[in-house]
């Protein structure tokens, strides 16, 4: 049996990317569920960071792995993006 010529690619360690928290990126927006019956869970599926999941209570969202690129917010009417940060503007 001849394996198929399959190009290198470059990988990490099963489940690294998943684990890891994203430090290095800062968001401007977060996505917030706001209505929770219009969640549609295809957008499990859409995360780039896996930072959605369904539990219990439905579809929960993981600020620690999200990145706030916004599209489940996109592909969902249940999800809206909301700035990350409220407080004053300014340099302290």
């Amino acid at each position: 049996m001849v394996a198929k010529n399959l190009p290198t690619v470059p990988s990490g360690d099963p489940g690294a990317l998943a684990k890891a928290a994203n430090g290095a990126i800062q968001r401007i927006n977060r996505p917030e569920i706001t209505d929770p019956a219009r969640v549609n869970p295809i957008v499990l599926l859409y995360c780039p960071d896996g930072a959605l999941s369904l539990d219990e209570k439905g579809i929960a969202i993981s600020y620690k792995l999200c990145k706030g690129c916004g599209i489940c917010a996109k592909e969902s009417e249940g999800i809206a993006m909301v700035p990350e940060y409220t407080g004053p503007k300014g340099v302290f």
